[in-house]
């Protein structure tokens, strides 16, 4: 079972509007919380406009086998993240994980993260992007299991292997940089400059390595599930890290596995 073109692009634009509901409904609140209760007027009807869209799409994507078998079992996935994972990435189109991290914009262009260029056209699907920061937010939000233990040793991977930066701004290899840009902010607003976001950079690192973890499962069984050949994933056939498994891979795909046999 799978969705055809016509109903991917109208779950991929209600996952935008979702999100754009969210944030001036977020906006709106605050505001109206200055002044109190304002009769005649009620900002629960963007709440009420954010659920219908939720239902809408999850009466489309729910009987989905990668929604029954994987998305859903997922703590901090729901219906918006699910349908957008679903409609923006095509499993047909990725022969490896890789395609996936290519296409949300997580790969690499010279040992760093892709960067917008005046007058270059991006290779990488922007939207996606932002789709997987908000996985990734909702992961740690969550305290998903397993993924936000990826999260939390890759933090400690980084702060230990750019010898604490937190505390040593300068071991950071983004430290002059910061330092420049920090400065000319300084400079034109007249305030004094801040530290170097040392701690910032770690956490987008950690998160980076967790969503891209997130993705490679989601390729694997997906692609499994639709039947269709899988390579080993890169951590498991470049780095050997065969004792990392993921238990949501391994329950989404148990059963297929089982009757094979």
């Amino acid at each position: 079972m799978s969705l055809n073109e016509e109903v991917k692009e109208k779950i991929r634009t209600l996952v935008e509007v979702y999100y754009d509901v969210q944030d001036v409904r977020i906006r709106t609140f605050n505001r109206l919380r200055q002044f109190g209760r304002i009769e005649g007027v009620d900002p629960h009807h963007l709440k009420k406009l954010e659920l219908e869209i939720r239902e809408y799409i999850w009466n489309e994507i729910k009987d989905l086998p990668i929604v029954e078998k994987f998305l859903k079992n997922i703590r901090g996935i729901g219906p918006v993240l699910a349908g957008g994972l679903i409609t923006f990435f095509d499993v047909n189109k990725a022969d490896r994980p890789s395609g996936f991290w290519h296409y949300a914009g997580l790969h690499v262009v010279n040992g760093r993260a892709p960067k917008r260029k005046r007058g270059e056209k991006l290779d990488y699907n922007p939207r996606a992007k932002v789709l997987c920061w908000k996985l990734g937010r909702s992961f740690l939000m969550f305290k998903t299991p397993f993924y936000s233990e990826i999260y939390e040793k890759a933090r400690q991977e980084e702060t230990a292997k750019l010898r604490n930066p937190i505390k040593n701004p300068e071991n950071c290899p983004h430290y002059k940089e910061c330092l420049k840009l920090l400065k000319g902010k300084a400079e034109r607003t007249g305030k004094p400059m801040k530290k170097p976001p040392c701690r910032l950079h770690i956490h987008l690192r950690a998160m980076r390595k967790m969503v891209k973890r997130f993705l490679c499962d989601f390729w694997v069984v997906w692609r499994r599930l639709e039947g269709l050949p899988v390579t080993e994933p890169y951590p498991v056939a470049k780095l050997k890290h065969h004792d990392i498994k993921s238990p949501y891979v391994e329950s989404a795909t148990e059963d297929k596995e089982t009757s094979k046999s």
